[in-house]
């Protein structure tokens, strides 16, 4: 197969986002940003205040966020809150991860000064309500018991995160259940109407011109003459994966064996990003990758498998070298075993190279990044340092790359590493020795990882 770089693979050009072009930008009171993308295709809106912090400056933000949903104002209840939202033809959400808010409101454009009027109202005069806090607070308990018997949050929330940062860690940054039930609604309705008086910028994507939406938001946006600082973030450190051991998790009654291994390598690189794409593709990416077809189609020895080198979100952050199993519990020493020889040894075929490349290919001659996510996607390219759509830099890059590069990237960046391996099963299914000959196992306790 050719892979000049003029040919498209499915006749299709790709395009990419350009940021400077596609966003248009002005700014508020106090400088206080927005970024602009046009809706041509309907009379709705999407507004975003962004905030720069999130959960790791405060606990108690997700207990927050979570209660604004059923509380309301002096002036309406919260049935009537939502009442008076529904006749605009508009709703609002509020939603938080680890170093970030979003407050949004979306909606008919003809009602938007409305809307957006009815919204800042909300804010500034939201009301505590503790039957909601109460109610609140039972169901993120049961929320918490029902994690503590879920295979994938065990596995993928409370073992990974213990696996990347040890116990000090994003995930058990919650509050204990006797710090829940001691948060008083006032406590909470506090830190709701502060969001105000904190730097964020705004997102809008719909039919309103520019100048327009900054007239509109200039008269009805609350921003205060001077900014809260900015909290600051309880910082958590990756751990070293230089000595490979085994963290265990007995799961009594479990027929399967899981496993997971992780592998910490340097920070991110925009350079590798052509690199690291094809070798996914080519390496563990769906049923047509090297992991799949030899793990599953070949030797039968896992109902669930896939590998990769992951990029972090944040430039801060290191990539991983990862690899999942999910197979039998007798069949966990054959899975092991041929798991860590591919990875170490990786089968080369430019047959499946090539089918990798132009899937690869066109997957970005076919993907469109459109509306709200032209914008995040603006905001998830700065979080790595990046002013552009690193798409065109892997697509222009791709067609050059040969199968004796992916060999290479993976001699260097991928063999011969140490791991941490977390496996979850049976005790009594699974063949402990069997784990012993790859490090020192460690049985983990479950209150212990999750936090709670």
């Amino acid at each position: 197969v050719a892979t000049s770089h003029s040919l498209l693979w499915n006749g299709i050009k790709p395009v990419f986002v350009d940021y400077k072009k596609d966003i248009q930008r002005a700014s508020l009171k106090n400088d206080v940003p927005v970024y602009y993308v046009e809706n041509t295709e309907n009379k709705t809106f999407n507004l975003y205040y962004v905030l720069d912090f999130g959960t790791n400056s405060d606990k108690r933000l997700g207990l927050a966020i979570s209660y604004l949903e059923y509380l309301g104002t002096s002036k309406f209840t919260p049935a009537q809150l939502k009442e008076e939202f529904y006749k605009l033809g508009c709703s609002f959400s509020v939603s938080s991860s680890n170093d970030r808010i979003y407050v949004s409101l979306s909606g008919l454009s003809d009602n938007f000064e409305k809307g957006l009027e009815l919204f800042e109202e909300f804010l500034s005069d939201v009301q505590p309500n503790k039957e909601a806090l109460d109610n609140l607070v039972t169901d993120i308990l049961k929320e918490r018991a029902d994690n503590m018997i879920s295979r994938d949050k065990i596995l993928w929330g409370a073992m990974f995160a213990y696996a990347q940062y040890g116990l000090n860690s994003p995930y058990r940054n919650v509050l204990s259940e006797s710090e829940l039930k001691s948060v008083t609604p006032g406590e909470l309705v506090k830190i709701l109407k502060n969001l105000r008086e904190y730097p964020h910028l705004v997102l809008y994507y719909g039919p309103l011109k520019l100048k327009s939406l900054t007239e509109i938001l200039d008269r009805k946006h609350y921003i205060p003459d001077k900014f809260l600082p900015v909290p600051p973030a309880e910082k958590f450190t990756e751990q070293p994966t230089d000595n490979t051991k085994v963290d265990f998790v007995n799961y009594k009654d479990m027929v399967q064996a899981e496993i997971v291994c992780l592998s910490k390598d340097g920070l991110y690189d925009k350079d590798k990003a052509p690199l690291t794409s094809l070798y996914n593709e080519y390496f563990g990416s769906g049923m047509s990758g090297i992991v799949f077809q030899e793990l599953r189609e070949s030797k039968a020895l896992a109902y669930a498998v896939f590998a990769g080198y992951s990029t972090p979100s944040k430039k801060e952050d290191s990539y991983y070298i990862f690899s999942y199993i999910g197979t039998q519990a007798d069949k966990l020493p054959e899975a092991m075993s041929s798991m860590f020889s591919i990875i170490n040894d990786m089968p080369e075929s430019e047959h499946s190279f090539e089918a990798a490349k132009n899937s690869l290919l066109n997957k970005i001659q076919t993907t469109r990044i459109t509306k709200t996510s032209i914008l995040f996607s603006m905001l998830n390219a700065k979080k790595l340092g990046l002013d552009f759509d690193i798409q065109k830099e892997i697509y222009d890059e791709v067609p050059k790359l040969t199968l004796k590069d992916i060999v290479d990237f993976q001699k260097q960046n991928v063999k011969g590493r140490k791991y941490t391996i977390l496996v979850l099963g049976d005790k009594n299914k699974v063949d402990m020795s069997v784990l012993k000959k790859y490090g020192k196992v460690t049985t983990l306790d479950l209150k212990e990882i999750f936090g709670y």
